[in-house]
């Protein structure tokens, strides 16, 4: 889950260019024919200190929400969920809530999550939002964003060399590819986040069925135009919906076998 695509540019950018400052190791590079691909060369600090110069940046354009209700509310949910991902990750996880009606909700390196009202008014159940907060979490303990960024960070060191005395203009578009190439979870991200997720949220009491019914209610607000901005990034297809459903038949049939 994701953020709008404004958003999605300013952070990705602010992401970016944080990396760009910061000392890394360049491990885990690997060349295959015209592709590279190189691992996470963030270290937990960095992924952190990234994490929240980007939260800093979208709070200074975005309204965060001051509904006292609504944040004790997801503070209480959060409080259940967050201890389950940190046994993985030991990250300062936060949560706050975006003042907006979009549909959509998105993770930051290094622990901060932000939920729009949107999707918080459409989730209706604290179960629902529960699955979702744990989805997010498992980007952040499996450092999705963070292999992204370094694997942009190590490109960006390619395109410099392939682009020497080329000009400007060649350089600042093969950077913009890299800063909107690092903004998409790859379908193995995704089934990963729905996997880790459902354990960290299931683990927490919530029910199991919450996340094959809350992705049910996101593909049914899909039809028509265009659909909530966290499908661009989170595409809810019936295989997902279907893998969601059987993980909580086993989880409820394992439940059932120790009583």
């Amino acid at each position: 889950m994701r953020w709008t695509r404004t958003t999605r540019r300013r952070a990705g950018a602010t992401l970016l260019a944080g990396a760009a400052l910061g000392a890394m190791t360049f491990g885990g590079a690997v060349v295959t024919g015209c592709k590279a691909r190189f691992g996470n060369m963030l270290s937990k600090s960095d992924e952190i200190r990234l994490g929240q110069q980007a939260a800093r940046d979208i709070e200074r354009k975005n309204r965060v929400e001051d509904d006292p209700a609504i944040n004790a509310r997801m503070q209480r949910i959060a409080s259940r969920v967050f201890p389950h991902a940190a046994r993985d990750f030991d990250a300062p996880f936060t949560i706050k809530v975006i003042d907006s009606k979009d549909v959509n909700a998105f993770a930051l390196p290094g622990g901060p999550i932000y939920f729009y009202r949107g999707l918080i008014d459409l989730a209706e159940s604290d179960d629902e939002i529960a699955a979702v907060l744990g989805h997010e979490a498992a980007h952040i303990t499996r450092h999705h964003s963070a292999k992204q960024i370094s694997d942009a960070q190590g490109k960006s060191v390619l395109l410099d060399i392939l682009t020497q005395g080329r000009g400007g203009a060649v350089q600042t578009l093969a950077g913009l590819g890299l800063v909107l190439d690092q903004l998409s979870y790859s379908r193995g991200d995704e089934s990963e986040s729905d996997e880790v997720g459902f354990r960290y949220f299931t683990a927490a009491g919530y029910d199991p069925a919450a996340m094959a019914s809350f992705f049910r209610k996101m593909k049914a607000k899909s039809k028509g135009s265009g659909g909530p901005e966290w499908l661009s990034s989170h595409p809810v297809t019936d295989q997902r919906i279907r893998r969601s459903e059987q993980r909580a038949a086993e989880y409820t049939r394992q439940r059932s076998a120790l009583r």
